[in-house]
């Protein structure tokens, strides 16, 4: 087996690579190197228990911002990605595509002089506690309407700050909405849809309990999430341990594979947990990093996710564990 020609870094692996790493990631390596730790806190929460907000507070280079989320690690997210904006604003070199997004601030040297004389602090919208495509649904059930569909109806722009349009439609009325996740646009959509069947609707379905409706989809949701999780860790008893090594090729399509193999080629003067991460984001894997005591000095564990059969390397330090995962992805890919 020979190796294939190589060259330097391509524009997707960089992709690749910047879309693996996390905004709370690339905030935290920045300041390391600027000898300092950005200081998140978890400041306040509401909501029902079965939808509750989260809101987090960053602070970093004397800058503090604030974002929320329907989970701690959403919000964490969040507000990693709105200090990143806000350091880029101010002047900080943030790598791509982090730097890129909007705060709704004024950019440049106006941005920098705001933050300075408001505290630097930057909220997010406060976020809307009810999922509308639940109670949409709900609605729809109780009273005998159709079932709510949605509809993809537009992708544009750039690859870090794509503009998604959905459609939910019931019956012959229809509502469109624009976000910038697709998740966003859908619950858009179907808020202002439901808020259009209430109002119309509003004699008929006065009766209508929105909390029983919540805490009967979740219900629902629950019961479905047990259904699938016990369908996706059920092994594959019909494995042969003379074809394990192809397994994983096997399941992924041939598109996929071979933008894995052009990660997996670009940049090989890179170190390996570079080229590792390019790699698996390419194919759709996240790495997940263990360290275990052991003689001789830490093992580090590395598991690529979600794989069937399980992706597991280990060496002495990362660079090794991530050596031995690319040595069999480049067997399995060529």
């Amino acid at each position: 087996m020979t190796d294939a020609t190589v060259g330097p870094p391509t524009e997707k692996f960089y992709f690749y690579l910047y879309r693996m790493k996390t905004a709370a990631s690339v905030l935290q390596e920045m300041m390391v190197k600027m000898g300092e730790i950005p200081d998140y806190e978890c400041i306040s929460k509401s909501g029902p228990q079965h939808q509750m907000t989260f809101e987090y507070r960053c602070k970093a280079l004397g800058f503090v911002v604030t974002a929320a989320a329907r989970s701690k690690k959403e919000a964490k997210q969040e507000v990693a990605k709105l200090m990143l904006a806000r350091l880029a604003a101010a002047g900080h070199p943030v790598p791509p595509p982090y730097g890129l997004f909007s705060t709704n601030k004024p950019q440049g040297p106006a941005a920098a002089a705001e933050a300075a004389e408001g505290g630097g602090v930057s909220a997010m919208r406060p976020l809307e506690a009810r999922s509308h495509v639940a109670l949409l649904s709900e609605l729809c059930a109780e009273y005998r309407l159709a079932a709510p569909q949605y509809a993809l109806l537009g992708d544009e722009g750039p690859p870090h700050l794509r503009h998604f349009t959905v459609g939910a439609r019931v019956g012959d009325h229809e509502r469109r909405a624009t976000s910038t996740t697709k998740k966003a646009a859908r619950q858009l959509a179907a808020a202002q849809l439901y808020s259009y069947l209430r109002e119309n609707l509003a004699r008929v379905t006065r009766d209508f309990d929105e909390e029983d409706a919540l805490v009967r989809a979740v219900g629902k949701a629950m019961d479905k999430y047990s259904e699938t999780r016990d369908i996706m860790n059920r092994p594959n008893l019909g494995q042969k341990i003379s074809e394990y090594h192809l397994a994983f090729p096997a399941s992924k399509d041939e598109s996929t594979l071979a933008l894995g193999r052009e990660a997996l080629w670009s940049g090989t003067q890179l170190p390996a947990e570079v080229r590792l991460a390019a790699a698996a984001s390419a194919l759709g894997l996240q790495p997940e990093w263990v360290a275990l005591d052991a003689e001789g000095g830490a093992l580090a564990v590395l598991r690529l996710l979600p794989a069937e059969p399980a992706l597991v390397f280990a060496g002495r330090g990362r660079a090794a564990a991530a050596a031995a995962a690319l040595r069999y992805l480049h067997t399995v890919l060529t």
